[in-house]
């Protein structure tokens, strides 16, 4: 069992790291939209062929969909540092910023992060909109769930 202190410190950290990591999502989506913007295409006089066509057209919509992926980190990044300022409430049962604790995993619900390490343990960043966080939502400290066949026991929440 983990004391009060330990569950806020713990909390502290896996707020840190997952900042950390968005961050390194976002400035990845950059980098990689600035090489996309600055390539440069051939100059020639000859009107483009097919290939030079798809090429373009390939170039366009990968920037697109890194502009709506840059999009949608910016906007997970902006909801962990909301829980930054709220570390210090906490929670009782399956919500926003709470830290699950199951037989199967340690689940964090924040942005949808995947797995993650702090201090040597894996953890599962999910967001409120994914179909597990739906399955678990409102739980309290000893509820039990099943997501995809597996059957969870919550230990702990924080």
């Amino acid at each position: 069992m983990i004391t009060t202190t330990e569950k806020k410190q713990l909390r502290h950290k896996m707020i840190q790291a997952c900042i950390a990591k968005q961050q390194f999502l976002i400035d990845d989506f950059k980098e990689r939209i600035k090489d996309l913007t600055l390539k440069e295409t051939p100059v020639s006089n000859e009107p483009y062929d097919q290939k030079d066509i798809a090429a373009v057209a390939a170039s366009v919509t990968e920037l697109e969909t890194l502009t709506k992926q840059l999009a949608f980190a910016n906007e997970e990044l902006a909801l962990l540092e909301t829980l930054q300022r709220s570390e210090h409430i906490d929670r009782k049962q399956v919500a926003f910023g709470a830290i699950v604790i199951t037989n199967h995993h340690t689940f964090f619900i924040s942005a949808s992060l995947e797995k993650f390490i702090v201090d040597g343990h894996v953890y599962i960043g999910i967001s409120v909109q994914s179909p597990i966080y739906k399955t678990m939502e409102g739980k309290v400290k000893g509820d039990t769930f099943s997501f995809n066949s597996i059957h969870y026991n919550i230990k702990d929440i924080f």
